[in-house]
């Protein structure tokens, strides 16, 4: 069936892409083979997983996960229907899903249901598909918003275990340890800053700075709207964190800058000065090429139009590409329009071929609304709590 050029659909599922269509065919055909032979409730799951490891060549592990992924996706009433329809649900997806929404309260399921299968309906056309990292940030935040206890009040859980060193033959050590996000973030950049700064590896940057106590300066920007209250705070390079680690995190703000006055920065200097830095990652999100996912924070601001032929230093004549991308489009590999409004890129592929990159940072209308309802729910709830707690 022939759809019309503008209306909304996923890249993976381009009608006049013939490597599109031969690609949900083939999504299409292993669909129907896993849900046809996957063991049905009735059946000796070990046996059935076996032999379906033995007939398949992969791993009884692997058969198992996609077992468990089309058994959460049977879960997923809505979402099954469009996958059902459109086809577009790799399987490391579908295992994605089913990872990521595994162990959530039996009353959230409907709810998630629907928000998920919202997130993953092409609003554009052409739109790019969201990677597997990408669905499972989503299914946090949802979880967030359902006060799901695996997403929400995580900070300070960890105990003893999350830490560990493990002694090499060779006189190396490996040294692993589980934090918060932030937490996560903070370290990377620490070490990958003090690294790059005394042509040092990783390694020895990290044990430089444990040994010697040396200070990093660290910049973290958190977004969260002004005017609403109970508004979830969003990280660069993380994205939007629970309401127990936003708060803790947003207390320790040393430097607030209004978005509002920043996305209105105009400068006739190529370089776009901090605010307008600051502005444009909370637009982008991640460096804009389709299916990059190197953070905003990591990336280049580049001019649509080149600043040396008259390209404007202001948020709707920037976008946010990692030094790969960057190259590339520098070179006249690749090309992009940018709607200053919506943040919303059509890349010209070499080819002849074009995809749609829609923005992700919180500064993008769709964040905005995802941000209302999340203070909205929060709002609920704690209106819900305090009355239980006046009984």
């Amino acid at each position: 069936m022939e759809v019309p050029m503008f209306s909304n659909f996923f890249a993976v599922n381009n009608p006049n892409s013939p490597l599109a269509v031969q690609k949900t065919k083939l999504r299409q055909l292993e669909h129907h083979f896993w849900h046809t032979h996957l063991p049905k409730d009735d059946d000796d799951h070990s046996s059935h997983i076996s032999a379906l490891a033995i007939a398949t060549g992969l791993s009884k592990a692997q058969v198992s996960r996609i077992s468990i992924a089309f058994a959460t996706l049977a879960d997923l009433p809505l979402l099954s229907a469009l996958q059902h329809s459109l086809h577009h649900l790799d399987l490391s997806r579908l295992i994605t899903i089913s990872n990521e929404i595994a162990g959530i309260n039996p009353d959230h399921l409907e709810d998630a249901d629907g928000l998920l299968t919202e997130y993953l309906t092409a609003t554009s056309p052409n739109q790019v598909l969201p990677s597997p990292a990408s669905i499972g940030r989503k299914i946090k935040e949802i979880r967030d918003l359902l006060d799901d206890a695996r997403a929400t009040g995580s900070r300070g859980s960890q105990d003893d275990s999350s830490f560990g060193v493990s002694f090499n033959p060779d006189g190396t050590a490996e040294i692993g340890a589980s934090v918060d996000a932030v937490d996560g973030h903070i370290i990377n950049d620490a070490v990958t800053q003090h690294a790059k700064k005394n042509d040092l590896t990783y390694g020895e940057a990290f044990s430089d700075i444990m040994r010697n106590n040396i200070q990093v300066k660290v910049i973290l920007n958190l977004y969260s709207a002004k005017d609403l209250a109970n508004a979830p705070v969003w990280a660069s390079g993380i994205g939007w964190l629970d309401a127990k680690t936003g708060s803790f995190w947003s207390k320790k703000a040393t430097t607030e800058q209004d978005m509002d006055e920043a996305v209105k920065i105009n400068t006739q200097k190529h370089d776009p000065p901090h605010p307008l830095r600051t502005a444009l990652i909370g637009r982008d999100g991640t460096c804009r090429f389709p299916g990059c996912s190197v953070p905003a924070l990591k990336t280049q601001a580049d001019h649509r139009i080149p600043y040396e032929e008259g390209g404007i230093t202001c948020l709707g004549g920037l976008g946010c590409l990692c030094q790969h991308h960057h190259n590339m489009k520098t070179d006249g590999r690749v090309t992009y329009l940018l709607d200053p409004f919506s943040g919303i890129i059509v890349w010209l592929m070499g080819d002849g071929t074009w995809a749609v990159s829609e923005p992700s940072g919180p500064l993008t209308p769709k964040n905005a609304r995802w941000a209302q309802t999340v203070a909205q729910h929060r709002a609920r709830h704690h209106k819900r709590w305090t009355k239980e707690e006046a009984k």
